[in-house]
């Protein structure tokens, strides 16, 4: 199990750092999506929620910079 999760961290670290991304706030997008993402959800609301999600943190980062 921990071999995975220090997997998951490495393709996640790689893809922020492609990205420009805060590993940080990649980490806490998951955990958000992963906590608002109910098992009686389709999967399609929670692609929905997960979009939601990203495009609201990167807006605020888009302004932050401003």
């Amino acid at each position: 199990m921990k071999e995975i999760k220090r997997r998951e961290l490495e393709l996640l670290a790689k893809l922020c750092k492609q990205d420009k991304l805060p590993l940080k706030l990649a980490m806490e997008l998951i955990r958000s999506a992963e906590k608002h993402a109910y098992e009686n959800n389709s999967q399609g609301a929670r692609m929905d929620e997960y979009h939601k999600l990203i495009k609201h943190y990167t807006k605020d980062i888009s302004q932050g910079e401003n």
